[in-house]
């Protein structure tokens, strides 16, 4: 059953109800008050009779004839034979038992008969009786009149109930069809289907507006998601590619060496040298690869602290020895200690400072910055080389990305060391930005 019909039928339900008892009640007040005041006449000329043994039927007379109200007196003999002593329009037929009569004597009593009547009675001597009745006809009949008036009445309450909850609920009811049809859009897989949002404070615009955010929410994340895919993909067939290179050139000259071709020792020892470099080659790519593809599996389960000043500047020994002709320009302070993976700190130090020695000239300069900061640790590694594209610098880094693929051919790296620098901050629940640097090439900026 649908949201509308259920309300319009709820509606007319309590309407209905409230009516019933309401009117009901009415009618039934009305009923007992109008029978009350029969009562009431018959009791004051039963009372008026009571004590007087002597003269009962005349004093009955007088108080049935002064009365306002219209009533029949009956004198009930012992055996049972009915005198009419004041006729009204009220005819007491059949006449009423001896069980009845004698219920009458403490209060008024309905008979049922040809014509329903209150009757109250006094007994006499030698076991006879009074009866003083009146009738109820009129009664009944306003009874009648006014259930059927009730009846109609609710009926014109049902219609207007009916109506008023469906003009109300039109609006409402028509947002959450065109919701239902929007959310059926997106279950098929129309992401870019647009939800239309209406200015009001209801339940249901409210609704909307939700619907709307998550929508949108939704369609952020699947295009994350195909990015995400189409890097992936991307970057398993370069990862082929690259894998595939260097097992050309080792299958290559492994044939010339095995052969007779080759037999110039300078020739030999160069085609080794080749080797063993293109073995490199694929070792450290297979080492990147399998560390990315792995790293989601560990996670930090007993974080150590460790002096981050120490390491950062351990590395940059090594690095200013190993790079002798450039400028390297520390900022690093002392005693900074945080908690996490001192050997993954340590591979992302080595990736930095490596790109630096693989991508920049020998002579551009370097500076190394390492601060506390309100908000935790900020790291900074700048360099005076070429630097990269621009869109590297407004996208930023993500994961499996490889941002210069012919670069990395020609120097041996594998291309993923950002990428790695990239999740190995976020497992330490920092972030990861580039920009240019003062120097003239590559900024990266860690906050941990």
């Amino acid at each position: 059953m649908k949201l509308r019909t259920r309300l319009t039928l709820g509606s007319a339900i309590v309407t209905a109800v409230s009516t019933l008892l309401i009117g009901g009640y009415a009618i039934i007040s009305s009923h007992d008050s109008a029978i009350a005041l029969v009562d009431q006449s018959l009791d004051q000329v039963a009372v008026s009779v009571h004590g007087q043994s002597n003269d009962a039927l005349s004093q009955a007379l007088f108080a049935v004839q002064t009365s306002n109200a219209s009533m029949t007196l009956v004198h009930f003999s012992a055996d049972r034979v009915a005198t009419v002593l004041v006729d009204s329009t009220l005819k007491v037929t059949p006449n009423p038992s001896l069980i009845e009569l004698r219920r009458a004597l403490s209060r008024p009593q309905t008979i049922a008969g040809t014509e329903s009547y209150r009757m109250r009675t006094v007994q006499l001597p030698d076991k006879e009786f009074i009866i003083v009745a009146s009738s109820l006809l009129g009664i009944d009949a306003g009874f009648q009149t006014d259930v059927e008036h009730l009846v109609a009445f609710i009926l014109v309450c049902l219609l207007l109930a009916s109506l008023a909850t469906w003009l109300l609920m039109r609006r409402d009811v028509k947002k959450i069809e065109d919701l239902i049809d929007s959310a059926t859009e997106i279950s098929n897989g129309d992401t870019s289907h647009e939800v239309s949002v209406s200015t009001g404070d209801s339940e249901v615009d409210q609704l909307g507006v939700a619907l709307n955010r998550m929508v949108i929410s939704l369609r952020r994340t699947v295009e994350v998601e195909e990015r995400a895919a189409r890097r992936m993909q991307e970057f398993i067939g370069d990862a082929s590619h690259e894998l595939r290179t260097p097992l050309t050139v080792i299958k290559g000259y492994v044939e010339l060496l095995s052969g007779v071709r080759m037999t110039d020792p300078v020739q030999r020892d160069r085609a080794y040298v080749r080797v063993n470099s293109e073995i490199v080659r694929m070792e450290s790519l297979i080492s990147d690869i399998l560390f990315l593809a792995e790293f989601g599996e560990s996670r930090i389960t007993e974080p150590e602290t460790f002096d981050l000043s120490e390491l950062v500047n351990a590395h940059l020994v090594d690095f200013i020895k190993m790079n002798s002709s450039r400028n390297v320009i520390s900022e690093v302070g002392e005693k900074i200690d945080i908690d996490g993976m001192k050997a993954h700190m340590a591979r992302l130090l080595t990736n930095a400072f490596g790109n630096i020695s693989r991508h920049t000239p020998d002579d551009a300069p370097v500076r190394v910055t390492l601060k506390k900061v309100h908000t935790g640790v900020e790291l900074d590694v700048e360099d005076g080389g070429p630097g990269l594209s621009d869109d590297v610098y407004h996208d930023g880094i993500q994961s499996f990305q490889r941002f210069d693929r012919s670069r990395s051919r020609e120097d041996g790296g594998s291309g993923l060391g950002m990428s790695i620098i990239f999740t190995i901050v976020r497992e330490h629940g920092g972030s990861v930005s580039l920009r240019k640097s003062d120097l003239g090439g590559l900024a990266l900026h860690v906050r941990l």
